[in-house]
């Protein structure tokens, strides 16, 4: 990740799940294929549906990762608003606006939050909205 994070380049795609999703796939299609080459094998199918079972728990694992963040961004952003008086915008707003506020400084924190509700605003406009970027390094 840049030292500096701003709008253009703030995307984290992290390719370690990627690399791990894309080797179970791959498991997954060999264990098929030698399914079909010996289809009465007993270890076959356990290769095969040992392979569903790890796509399945990669696939799971990044997507606990993600709602589990979105929680404490959510924790986050509750606990910024009400500082600013405006707790009353958590309802009012998605947890993907949050997500994208969680990027302005709160000096523009509370008016980004009132525009994001009035014009409901999708994330991408947030955060091209933000002017004083507060980056967010840690997200996984």
């Amino acid at each position: 990740m840049p030292e500096t994070q701003h709008y253009a380049n703030h995307p984290h795609r992290p390719t370690s799940w990627l690399i791990t999703a894309l080797l179970s796939v791959c498991a997954l299609v060999l264990s098929v294929l030698l399914l079909l080459r010996v289809p009465r094998s007993v270890n076959a199918l356990a290769l095969l549906l040992l392979c569903l079972a790890v796509v399945g728990l990669v696939l799971m694992i990044r997507r606990y990762a993600t709602r589990l963040q979105d929680r404490i961004i959510r924790l986050e952003m509750r606990v910024r608003l009400a500082a600013l008086g405006r707790e009353h915008d958590m309802a009012r707003l998605s947890t993907r606006q949050l997500v994208a506020l969680r990027f302005a400084s709160d000096a523009e924190l509370a008016a980004l939050a009132e525009r994001a509700v009035r014009e409901n605003m999708t994330p991408d406009q947030i955060k091209r909205a933000v002017t004083n970027w507060q980056p967010d390094l840690m997200r996984t």
